[in-house]
């Protein structure tokens, strides 16, 4: 019996112990401040289509690109939302892209506390969807996140 309780004991610290590994856990231990990680990042967030509420996968993604630079100083971060062309009427895809830029900026300045004062939002709604060839643009479902960052 003793032993079968230490197989499961050691069974679940290898698993938190992957986990922490991974860095990608919500609960896993903050990395050590690293000043060489303190640059420009460059990231995509999708979005479900027509929707500019957050996915899970999303949240994942962004607290793992604002905990990579915790402890930088940030210099600017533009939101750029966009939108498919067939998600509406120009006026609808331009009102979607705006909605996902500031869902994007809302949980920025909230979650990882980057300055709300150094974002940039742009939208460009469904323009550029569609290439002067008539030929579709594929997936515009999301935003683009760029980051300025330097070590304090």
């Amino acid at each position: 019996m003793r032993y079968v309780a230490l197989v499961a004991v050691a069974a679940l610290l290898g698993v938190g112990g992957c986990a922490t590994l991974t860095g990608g856990e919500e609960n896993a231990p903050a990395p050590a401040f690293n000043a060489a990680a303190c640059v420009q990042k460059d990231f995509v967030i999708y979005f479900d289509d027509g929707r500019a509420e957050l996915t899970d996968e999303a949240r994942r993604i962004i607290d793992l690109q604002a905990r990579d630079i915790r402890g930088c100083t940030i210099d600017g971060v533009q939101i750029i939302g966009l939108s498919d062309q067939d998600e509406g009427n120009a006026e609808s895809s331009r009102q979607l892209s705006v909605r996902r830029a500031e869902v994007l900026a809302e949980y920025l300045a909230t979650r990882a506390s980057w300055p709300r004062s150094r974002f940039e939002l742009l939208a460009t709604g469904a323009r550029g969807a569609v290439t002067a060839e008539g030929l579709d643009v594929p997936v515009r479902n999301r935003a683009r996140i760029i980051v300025a960052a330097h070590a304090p």
